[in-house]
């Protein structure tokens, strides 16, 4: 917890305006719960050095998808993905995929492939977590524009 509030004053401390520092958590946010599973840290460096954002800001903003929440967070972005394409999953297909999770964890490749040959599953989860975390983004920025703003009218 002391490494996080290190990390966070150095956030604050830095010279770039509140806007951009509050863009590049934004952007991290947006990658953090976006539907790259796996690639959230690497994508985050990279933007951040391809658009000169802040690496602190934008690294906070993806680690924001902490592991607790990973998987009710993903579940609820493929239902939202589900509902908004109409798509009509097989329960058969549907336990079978929760049953390779359970016995061969989701890191295996049973899984993953089982998950990659449902293709309207896949569409859906691509669909629901990039709306997710859209939303999520959008409303980080002016959440984390006035934290900054507070945090730096308080400390002069």
């Amino acid at each position: 917890m002391a490494h996080l509030r290190d990390l966070i004053k150095r956030l604050l401390k830095i010279e770039d305006t509140p806007e951009r520092t509050a863009l590049a958590y934004s952007m991290g946010v947006f990658l953090g719960f976006s539907p790259f599973l796996g690639f959230h840290t690497v994508l985050g460096v990279a933007i951040a050095f391809l658009f000169r954002l802040n690496r602190v800001a934008v690294l906070l903003g993806v680690w924001s998808n902490a592991p607790w929440w990973i998987v009710p967070y993903y579940i609820a972005a493929t239902g939202m993905g589900i509902w908004m394409t109409g798509l009509q999953i097989d329960r058969g297909v549907f336990g079978r995929t929760l049953q390779l999770a359970r016995d061969h964890g989701i890191i295996g490749s049973d899984f993953w492939g089982h998950l990659m040959s449902q293709g309207g599953l896949l569409l859906s989860f691509t669909i629901g977590s990039s709306i997710l975390a859209a939303t999520l983004a959008l409303a980080a920025y002016p959440f984390s524009l006035r934290w900054i703003k507070f945090y730096r009218s308080h400390r002069k």
